[in-house]
């Protein structure tokens, strides 16, 4: 059995929450737009280690939250979360990560 750093320290914070979340397989409701888009990025990261392209598998994976009822902080939406992570990663990644481009 292997165990993340996420997990252990899930546990050791609280082990209740611990066992919700990894035994019974409660799900936290994905209503915050930074957790969504964090998954989103893995899912990208693990495209670009697969040799797959991460900014269509980004904008495929986000592109499903576009019309979702998420909560943004900061000034955030959907738009600019997208935008803030093609400057980030560069001009190149913004005609190939964004059909509107």
């Amino acid at each position: 059995m292997n165990f993340s750093y996420t997990q252990i320290s899930q546990y050791l914070r609280c082990p209740r929450s611990y066992r919700f979340r990894y035994l019974d397989g409660w799900r936290e409701k994905e209503s915050r737009a930074s957790l969504c888009f964090g998954r989103c990025f893995e899912k990208a990261l693990a495209a670009f280690f697969e040799h797959e392209d991460p900014g269509a598998v980004l904008f495929k994976e986000w592109g499903v939250y576009r019309e979702a009822p998420l909560e943004y902080s900061h000034g955030d939406d959907w738009e600019r979360m997208l935008r803030s992570e093609e400057r980030r990663v560069g001009k190149e990644c913004r005609s190939r990560w964004s059909p509107y481009h």
